[in-house]
C-alpha cells in the first residue's frame, strides 16, 4: 500500500493562489531566460524628458504636469552642455504659468493661494508663484558667495497682497541656508530688513 501524502493541497479550487516551493538548484526549463530590462541612463532620462517637452502643448497641460516639465527644463539648463531647445521650452512652459495665474488674478479667484518658492539660477532670480503664476520675483546678482538682492519686481495683480515681505524672508533664509554672505543691495530689501531686525544678523547692507 503506498504511503499517503502529508503535504497539503494548497492549490486552492476557489481562485486561491499556489504556493511554490524555491527549489534547491536552478530550475530546468526550455524557455530562454526572460530578458532583463535596465533601468534608464542619466543621459537616456534627459533625453526623454527632451522629447516629451517637445511634442507637449503646453496650453492643454494641467498645472500639475506645467511645473513637472518646467523643472524638468529647468535641470537641464542647469547642466554643462544643455540641450539647444530646452531654453526656449523653459520659457515657453513659465511664460503657460505665468499666464494661467494672470487669468486667476483678474477673475478675483479665492481658490488662488498655493505658493511656490523657487531659485532660479538660470534667470538669476528668486521666484514666488501662486496657484502656479509667478507673481513676484527678486532679482539677484552672485559673486563668489556673496549674494546681492538687486530688485523686488511684483506682477501686475497681484500687487498689494504682502507677498514682497513673503519672498524677500524666503530669499534671506535661503541664503542663510547655503552659508552666503547676502548684501541687501535694493530699498526693497532694505525696507524689508528695517522692519524685520531679527534678520540683521543674518545679512550685511551695501
Amino acid at each position: 500500500m503506498p504511503e499517503s501524502s502529508t503535504v497539503p493541497d494548497v492549490t486552492g479550487e476557489a481562485g486561491g493562489h499556489a504556493l511554490h516551493a524555491v527549489p534547491a538548484g536552478p530550475a530546468v526549463t526550455d524557455d530562454p531566460a526572460p530578458d532583463v530590462v535596465a533601468p534608464p541612463t542619466k543621459r537616456e532620462r534627459e533625453a526623454q524628458w527632451m522629447e516629451d517637452a517637445t511634442v507637449s502643448d503646453v496650453g492643454t497641460l494641467s498645472l500639475a504636469d506645467l511645473r513637472v516639465l518646467a523643472d524638468r527644463m529647468f535641470r537641464l539648463l542647469d547642466a554643462d552642455s544643455p540641450p539647444p531647445q530646452a531654453g526656449e521650452r523653459y520659457a515657453a512652459v513659465v511664460g503657460e504659468i505665468e499666464h494661467r495665474g494672470r487669468r486667476a488674478a483678474a477673475r478675483g479667484d479665492a481658490t488662488v493661494s498655493r505658493q511656490v518658492f523657487k531659485d532660479s539660477a538660470f534667470s538669476s532670480r528668486f521666484e514666488l508663484f501662486v496657484d502656479g503664476g509667478l507673481a513676484a520675483y527678486l532679482e539677484y546678482s552672485m559673486l563668489g558667495g556673496e549674494l546681492t538682492l538687486r530688485a523686488l519686481v511684483e506682477m501686475r495683480g497681484f500687487e498689494q497682497r504682502g507677498l514682497g515681505p513673503v519672498l524677500m524672508r524666503r530669499a534671506v533664509l535661503s541664503a542663510h541656508k547655503r552659508r552666503l554672505d547676502l548684501v541687501a543691495g535694493c530699498a526693497a530689501a532694505r525696507r524689508f530688513l528695517e522692519q524685520n531686525p531679527q534678520y540683521r544678523t543674518l545679512t550685511r547692507t551695501s
